[in-house]
């Protein structure tokens, strides 16, 4: 299942928006991870540099990316250990979902005290 910006922008203004992070700074931070996930569904860990890094944790806490490892033999015994990061499509559109959920409670609750002071 694939994301496209406009969901992963939302989820993105949901999670960090909340947290006052301007609009602006979601935009990169959403340019940001289409970058690496544009055209796949993880990432190895090994291209990252350690500020990027830093930001995929980030993003781990916030439930939008995941690692995974993986332990391979090869020859002579040793162990080759690779890294990866998956996106979460599926709680991405959770996420970003969630917005528009509050939004409409918020507008009956709003609609309801509007009408109960006429």
């Amino acid at each position: 299942m694939t994301v496209n910006r406009n969901e992963l922008l939302k989820a993105l203004d949901n999670i960090y928006g909340k947290k006052g992070m301007s609009s602006r700074d979601v935009e990169d931070l959403c340019d940001f991870i289409l970058s690496f996930f544009g055209y796949d569904d993880y990432v190895l860990d090994n291209v990252l540099s350690p500020s990027e890094r830093d930001v995929f944790y980030n993003l781990e806490e916030s439930g939008i990316l995941s690692t995974h490892r993986e332990e391979i033999s090869i020859i002579k015994g040793k162990t080759w250990r690779i890294n990866q990061w998956y996106i979460d499509s599926e709680k991405i559109k959770k996420i970003a979902n969630e917005r528009d959920d509050n939004k409409k409670e918020e507008n009956i609750y709003d609609s309801i005290f509007r009408n109960m002071q006429q």
